[in-house]
């Protein structure tokens, strides 16, 4: 099987994604990572598109907060719909079967699903609880299980919601183009049915039994090698 990669650019998201993606190699899987800079040695085919979330990054690097969080929201969502362009033709070109996805890239599933390919999603930080049930993960609030700490959760998960649907016309306008039905207040719809993995280790993970059953934590993903050197955009 030849599993392509859809992972943000930046060195705290591929430096997991490129281990998680050479222990597949090492298991006889063919992997590419899609629209990347580069991929410690790992097959790549880089974007044809501007690279929005870099680029912006000196602007973002001013913020706090709900712009950031905002701003950030905004650039990735830019990117997500350059990426659901290309996909198909990249798809086919590379002969990819299923997809490995960045939870942080905001709706790249959704061309998975318009061309109707197994994918699955992975989580180099803690996993997004669009239930209610923990603190959504951009909180600092501690965990806890009365009444009134999940209304606040939930109300957390809305106003998300809200923020994201605000940034994701783009996106909305693409879906609505090639006839995908999506319910936009529910952030959980579109994540993946057959596997949701983080690399945060269940010990260090809120106490939860309302976790999705597709759902598994893990180990941090590493290599036991000499560090790598990243080239970011921007470096040489």
């Amino acid at each position: 099987m030849k599993l392509g990669f859809i992972c943000i650019n930046v060195p705290g998201h591929l430096s997991p994604m490129t281990a998680l993606a050479r222990q597949l190699q090492a298991r006889n899987h063919d992997v590419v990572l899609l629209f990347s800079s580069g991929a410690a040695g790992l097959p790549f085919i880089p974007a044809n598109e501007k690279d929005h979330i870099n680029e912006n990054r000196p602007e973002l690097s001013k913020m706090q907060g709900k712009d950031a969080v905002q701003f950030t929201l905004r650039q990735v969502l830019v990117q997500t719909v350059s990426i659901l362009k290309s996909l198909p033709e990249i798809v086919q070109a590379a002969r990819v079967d299923a997809l490995v996805i960045d939870t942080s890239q905001f709706y790249a599933e959704l061309g998975a699903m318009q061309l109707g390919m197994p994918y699955i999603h992975v989580s180099a930080g803690l996993y997004r609880d669009y239930s209610g049930h923990t603190p959504l993960f951009h909180y600092d609030w501690p965990h806890q299980t009365t009444p009134a700490a999940l209304a606040r959760n939930r109300e957390a998960v809305a106003k998300f919601a809200k923020m994201l649907r605000g940034c994701a016309a783009g996106v909305r306008a693409y879906v609505e183009s090639v006839g995908l039905k999506i319910d936009w207040d529910d952030l959980s719809s579109t994540i993946s049915p057959l596997a949701v993995i983080t690399q945060v280790p269940r010990a260090f993970d809120f106490e939860s039994s309302h976790w999705p059953s597709q759902f598994h934590h893990t180990d941090p993903f590493h290599e036991a090698r000499a560090e790598r050197k990243w080239i970011s955009p921007g470096n040489d």
